[in-house]
């Protein structure tokens, strides 16, 4: 079979690249899955890196992209929008999967994400979505979502990754490969995911301070942070690039970093015991 044919019939190497945005580990560990799974169906290379690692261009040498997110306040988080939007506009569609990790309501996300990927010559084909345990501040003692991933959700997205190889040969090859449909998410949570960007939060939700004393000088922090928001001079300071994510808090080893979460522990999570005094700035 000569490569031309090869390409019609869809029979012409896969390969495939899975992108992940992960801070906890739960979307990193469902992206393992799915190239594992890709692998097993008969991609003849996967490559699985983390976003940040992954140039605009990198994705115009490949047949079949993935791109998985944790959902931040009802959305994609901003590198994961920032990096969609920034990608180079390939000259040929490929089919794409996207997947998230969520430890409430996703609201719009993958419905969001199809339409910014469409724009750069991306066909979203199908999508997963799977929980994950919730570490953000207000609900980390709660344990809502603990021991998500799970093993039986990490064996559901290696299958997903075995299907959607045959999705994207069939793509390939011309046949019927139909775009993912997503019902539109409105009512009170498209009002919350709609108030819940960047100006509100900066605005409203809480200020991260350091406690100099407190503070080694570890460079954790910064080193985490996935926006570079963090700069060692020689201790942290914080720029405006924050997402709100708050990992510089709960990683701190010293508890040098400190938010004043009183008022959206008892907004958002009002059964729960109101925080200690020390976790208040």
């Amino acid at each position: 079979m000569t490569n031309d044919e090869a390409q019609r019939t869809g029979d012409a190497p896969l390969n495939a690249l899975v992108v992940y945005f992960s801070q906890t580990g739960n979307t990193e560990q469902v992206a393992g899955a799915m190239a594992a799974g890709l692998a097993e169906a008969g991609c003849d290379a996967v490559d699985l890196r983390p976003i940040h690692q992954v140039t605009p261009d990198a994705w115009l040498a490949y047949r079949v992209v993935g791109l998985g997110t944790p959902v931040f306040y009802y959305h994609e988080p901003a590198p994961v929008r920032d990096w969609i939007k920034a990608l180079v506009r390939r000259p040929d569609p490929v089919p794409v999967f996207t997947f998230n990790t969520n430890g409430g309501n996703p609201c719009n996300t993958l419905r969001r994400m199809q339409k910014f990927l469409a724009k750069r010559g991306g066909r979203v084909l199908d999508s997963f979505e799977c929980w994950g345990y919730d570490t953000y501040p207000i609900y980390l003692k709660s344990f809502r979502k603990w021991g998500h991933p799970s093993a039986d959700d990490l064996a559901a997205a290696k299958a997903f990754g075995r299907g959607f190889v045959e999705k994207a040969r069939a793509f390939h090859a011309g046949r019927a490969a139909p775009e993912a449909a997503y019902d539109f998410v409105g009512g009170r949570t498209f009002r919350l995911s709609w108030i819940c960007r960047k100006p509100f939060l900066d605005r409203f939700f809480p200020k991260l301070h350091l406690v100099p004393p407190l503070c080694i000088r570890c460079g954790a922090c910064a080193q985490a942070c996935p926006t570079g928001n963090i700069l060692m001079q020689p201790d942290p300071l914080f720029l405006n690039l924050c997402i709100h994510c708050y990992l510089c808090e709960r990683i701190c080893p010293t508890n040098a970093i400190r938010c004043d979460w009183r008022f959206w522990t008892r907004k958002m999570n009002p059964d729960a015991p109101p925080p200690p005094a020390e976790q208040s700035a």
